[in-house]
């Protein structure tokens, strides 16, 4: 059985631990029995994940160049510290939301090969 997330408010901070542990039922349930609807909503988690790395790409874009814009037309210790510390937060997030697609796209990749002879019938191509 997979553990949903923490109830308790000490443990919120590893709430997203657990963001991902939905995606284990998707391959428990019978392929045969996807709809379209389901096929489509797959589709649309491809093109959120896209969407989702973006935007992290834009947060790391803009704490990067922050970090530098301080760095460069600042001249108080405390001040490059913060620029220092943003470019710091910028490599994280990069990191991240690399990890984070890469691992979203792979569960879906895969979920593709293992489903393949089970498309709908609204998604076979038909030959005239």
């Amino acid at each position: 059985m997979i553990k949903g997330p923490p109830r308790t408010a000490s443990a919120k901070r590893w709430h997203f631990r657990f963001l991902d542990a939905h995606r284990h039922h998707f391959h428990r349930y019978p392929k045969s029995k996807l709809v379209l609807r389901d096929w489509l909503a797959l589709d649309r988690t491809a093109a959120a994940n896209r969407r989702t790395f973006y935007s992290f790409l834009r947060t790391t874009l803009d704490f990067n160049i922050s970090g530098l814009v301080l760095i460069r037309f600042f001249g108080y210790s405390w001040v490059i510290a913060i620029g220092v510390l943003f470019i710091l937060i910028s490599g994280f997030t990069g990191g991240y939301a690399l990890y984070r697609f890469m691992s979203v796209r792979q569960h879906y990749r895969q979920f593709l090969l293992a489903s393949e002879n089970f498309k709908p019938s609204a998604l076979t191509r038909v030959e005239r």
